[in-house]
């Protein structure tokens, strides 16, 4: 995998809290959060609209001379089966790319992960500087022809003398067998170091045979399909959940021309605001429920993560200046 080096002030924005503060929830482990988009050709699709997940349906946006490619990741119902209840579907198809049309495999996936179009690759991490024991939700799979899925974490500490990010935990287990209903999975990430982390990757992927490095160079079954939902770190006995009603905060206009953003939060919380490349731009403690200016404007464009924090949990806003 394409390990780009990330993040590297985040840790600042956890200095001085508690422990339990510091044990981060997995935004949006319930896959509520969606968005429409529409491909090249014209068809309205869903994709997942907190920025910590991504799939690889950017490329269904792309124009012929860019490798156009299908949507991989759908907006299915939840586990509950309850109306407005929602979990992501991830079935593995092709694509054809070149004037010689070869056929490209891309597996289905919802992950950390941010797609490289020039490079026909992907980059993985986000901004995480807590250290969950495990990580459990409910999966179900439809292999096709041998196939397997995979659920990965990933966490890393940059390495100021080697000058890269080193992986200090990891768990990743395959499925190759059918999983037809809503089945509980709970994954123990192992450490080899006691250090804290600066970020962390999280993938689900319906064919195991994923290189992310090179996406012509994936390999798998077409309709491999994989459903995920539910999902959750658990921090020793304990599980942190992303607070539903700081995540329930709206952010417009979004995007802004000038860098100016109206907020609404529903509780006093602790607002940081993180670069995409995870330096801490600004703090603002917001002391009550209400409306809040956010001032962007001396900041470049591009995307910025808003981070909300109290002691019933946290959430992420993704703000993008233009």
């Amino acid at each position: 995998m394409k390990k780009t080096i990330l993040l590297l002030g985040v840790l600042s924005l956890f200095i001085g809290k508690s422990m339990s503060q510091n044990q981060q929830p997995l935004p949006d482990g319930k896959f509520e959060q969606w968005e429409q988009n529409t491909t090249y050709w014209g068809t309205i699709y869903d994709d997942v609209a907190n920025p910590f997940w991504a799939s690889l349906n950017l490329i269904a946006t792309l124009p012929p001379d860019m490798f156009t490619g299908p949507v991989t990741l759908f907006k299915d119902q939840g586990r509950s089966g309850a109306e407005g209840d929602f979990a992501p579907k991830m079935r593995s198809d092709t694509m054809r790319f070149g004037t010689d049309g070869k056929l490209i495999f891309l597996p289905g996936v919802v992950g950390a992960l941010r797609v490289l179009v020039d490079e026909q690759s992907a980059e993985f991490g986000r901004p995480f500087v807590s250290r969950p024991a495990k990580i459990k939700g409910y999966m179900k799979y439809a292999p096709v022809e041998g196939d397997s899925a995979s659920i990965f974490v990933e966490v890393y500490r940059y390495d100021a003398n080697a000058g890269r990010r080193q992986t200090i935990g990891k768990v990743e287990k395959f499925y190759k067998e059918a999983i037809t209903d809503w089945t509980p999975f709970e994954l123990p990430i192992t450490y080899n170091s006691d250090a804290t982390p600066d970020s962390i990757t999280v993938l689900f992927v319906s064919s195991a045979g994923y290189n992310f490095d090179d996406l012509f160079a994936c390999e798998g079954q077409v309709g491999s399909t994989l459903w995920v939902d539910d999902v959750e770190f658990v921090y020793e006995g304990s599980s942190v959940n992303e607070n539903p009603v700081l995540a329930s905060s709206k952010l417009y206009p979004n995007p802004s021309r000038n860098g100016i953003f109206n907020l609404s939060v529903k509780e006093a919380c602790q607002m940081d605001v993180v670069s995409a490349t995870g330096m801490l731009m600004m703090q603002q403690d917001f002391v009550a429920a209400g409306a809040y200016t956010v001032d962007l404007s001396r900041f470049a464009t591009g995307v910025y993560y808003i981070r909300l924090t109290n002691r019933q949990g946290s959430a992420v806003l993704k703000a993008i200046k233009r």
